[in-house]
């Protein structure tokens, strides 16, 4: 009997999930077909990534204003104190009282900013730090979300260095770059009114520069921003590289080529010390992290330069100027000074301005691939549909055809027509690339079927809600991938996804009985239990402390306490030698039991018991039957039984 249920659909909840920091689903989703022009990202929304944080960060602009304001009185209290050295007028204890007036005001505001500015630090910093860990947390669902031919197409390398080095530059431009820009702009604004109360005349000659600074910050920020993308690219081409040599650094050792991965990194690195690639001074010829790099470090030291070379120049016009206007009476000395502070603080704004405008264009151009995945749109959802809460295991394969998204012009499957009854046992053989391991791959929805249609108890597959589907269904490979944790963990790992729907109460177990109980089943217990730590031992990555056949057991062990209905074994033996491969066999055997499986094998052991063999030639089904019923009509099986009979004598 088959319970049906109507769960609530996920599409519209993943889809607002995908633009949290508005609230809305994103305007511009970013297709999956490539070739589309590449989306551009509006500063807006790098802005809007700190919505969640905008109360608080509310009370830092508060706290900023009043710092802003105290620091900014500071050269104002400058100029009079100047003033009153220079009074005549008063007598020496009138101005050392004066004077003693003044410097205690002094002291207050400057204690008192100081503390405002730690507040203000502390406040905007932790922002950005809760910022950066809401992205990374979204970037990574989004990334778990996407359909297998995704992965296909992007590299893990590629995907780390979105998840690290590209949010971190985010960061900042969505919190802490907030803050230095409103303290910034407040000192501008202050300091513009200070000065023009001060003196007019000084201020009108120091305001000739700014429209050579606006036109040649605009020039230069799109360079940043054009150049920060295809850094971001070039370090992630690098970062995978990396990710796949230590991945792999026993195939790396085994074949002495640890040179050849440190001269791919480094080609994409590039070698600032490689003498044949230089044009000039530091800029290579080739293209990669480290000419690009340079590239923005030119750009940034000639905007820089720019930006000081005319502040400087305002300066001396600003002193000859303001000389003359005291000879000539028009302002004090103390005005003077005092102007002059002005001004510099207005120079030192503009040159922050300078380094946040870079910084922030920067943080632009790399969250491009950032925001292109977070906004794609996966072509089926983890979850929505019906769920089978109870599956009979009957499947069906009616008239499929298949092709992998990345090699849409290779048939891998066609016109593939199979009817499986629950409770059986379905052996795949045949040539390697025949479409074997895509049957599994199929009714696992790793990926959708390009015509035709697979059923499971009657309901089609695409109708179901794959992740109730997924935990219906155990899945042990030819190479298992156990997880860096303890073996618990790894036999648990499904268990936990089936009965607990909180990820909050991630990890919760079954009892320390049931455990070993499936660990026997699975032929582990023995093992398990020589080494000192047991079943809490780490297994290390990938579960490389483990031997071959010790890793198919635990993955035997893990399939089999989910309690699948449907059993998917993949040349689960063929890897082994003979005593592991008879210890597996047998633990397979008995989780075969009850329950729909289908095996893809070679071995005449392996298959001769099965209920139905299906001869697959071609990406077609060729024949099938029982063993004894191939081996009477299909040449192509009985060559498969004469060549394995061979190998094993």
């Amino acid at each position: 009997m088959v319970e049906v249920s109507q769960r609530p659909s996920y599409s519209k909840i993943h889809h607002q999930d995908v633009d949290i920091e508005s609230g809305k689903p994103p305007s511009d989703p970013v297709k999956s077909n490539e070739g589309e022009k590449e989306k551009e990202v509006k500063a807006s929304r790098l802005l809007y990534l700190g919505k969640p944080e905008w109360s608080v960060m509310a009370i830092g602009v508060l706290v900023l204003v009043i710092t802003q304001l105290g620091t900014m009185s500071i050269p104002w209290f400058f100029g009079k104190l100047i003033d009153t050295i220079a009074d005549g007028s008063l007598t020496e204890e009138e101005a050392r009282e004066e004077m003693r007036s003044i410097v205690f005001r002094l002291l207050v505001i400057m204690v008192s900013t100081s503390f405002l500015l730690f507040l203000r630090g502390f406040i905007f910093n932790g922002a950005g730090e809760r910022v950066v860990a809401r992205l990374r947390i979204r970037l990574f669902k989004a990334i778990l979300s996407q359909e297998i031919a995704f992965f296909d197409k992007n590299k893990t390398g590629e995907l780390l260095s979105r998840l690290s080095s590209d949010t971190a530059k985010i960061q900042d431009a969505a919190t802490s770059s907030v803050s230095m820009f409103l303290r910034n702009c407040l000192s501008l604004i202050i300091s513009l009114m200070m000065m023009l109360i001060t003196s007019a005349k000084l201020t009108g000659v120091m305001l000739i520069c700014v429209p050579l600074l606006i036109a040649f910050a605009v020039t230069y920020g799109r360079f940043v921003k054009r150049i920060a993308r295809r850094y971001t690219d070039a370090l992630a081409a690098a970062s995978n590289v990396a990710n796949e040599s230590i991945s792999n650094i026993r195939t790396t050792r085994a074949f002495a080529a640890e040179d050849v991965e440190l001269a791919r990194y480094t080609e994409l690195i590039g070698d600032p010390d490689d003498k044949e690639d230089k044009r000039c001074c530091w800029l290579p010829k080739k293209d990669h992290t480290h000419s690009l790099g340079m590239k923005k470090a030119l750009g940034h030291g000639g905007f820089i330069g720019v930006v000081g070379g005319l502040g400087q120049v305002t300066v001396v016009g600003l002193l000859w100027y303001g000389g003359e206007l005291v000879l000539t009476d028009e302002i004090s000395a103390g005005t003077l000074i005092t102007f002059m502070m002005y001004a510099v603080n207005t120079g030192a704004g503009l040159a922050v301005f300078a380094g946040l405008f870079s910084a922030f264009m920067d943080a632009l151009g790399a969250s491009v691939r950032t925001f292109e995945i977070i906004d794609k749109i996966p072509s089926f959802l983890l979850r929505g549909g019906e769920a089978l809460e109870k599956v009979a295991g009957n499947i069906s394969f009616k008239n499929v055809s298949f092709c992998y998204p990345t090699r849409g012009d290779v048939p891998v499957l066609s016109n593939f027509n199979l009817d499986i009854a629950a409770n059986s046992t379905v052996a795949l053989v045949g040539q390697s690339g025949g479409g074997k391991t895509t049957v599994i791959s199929l009714l696992e929805r790793f990926y959708d079927v390009t015509g035709g249609e697979i059923t499971i108890d009657g309901k089609p597959l695409k109708s179901l809600d794959p992740s109730i589907t997924r935990l219906n269904i155990g899945m042990v490979s030819q190479e298992p991938v156990l997880f860096g944790v303890s073996i618990t963990d790894n036999i648990c790992y499904g268990w936990s996804a089936k009965h607990h729907s909180d990820p909050s109460k991630y990890p919760l177990f079954p009892t320390k009985d049931r455990i070993e109980e499936v660990a026997r089943m699975a032929n582990c217990h023995d093992f398990i239990q020589t080494f000192t730590e047991g079943y809490d031992t780490l297994v290390g990555e990938r579960g490389v402390k483990l031997s071959g056949g010790q890793k198919q057991r635990i993955a035997i062990a893990r399939a089999l306490l989910v309690d699948p209905s449907i059993l998917l074994l993949d040349e689960a033996t063929s890897a082994l030698d003979a005593q592991s491969e008879e210890l597996v066999q047998g633990a397979i055997d008995r989780v075969m039991e009850g329950r729909t499986v289908i095996y893809i094998a070679h071995r005449l052991s392996t298959i001769k018991g099965a209920d139905v063999i299906v001869m697959v030639k071609d990406h077609k089904i060729l024949d099938k039957g029982t063993h004894e019923e191939l081996m009477g009509r299909c040449v192509e099986y009985e060559d498969l039984v004469r060549k394995q009979l061979n190998k094993d004598e």
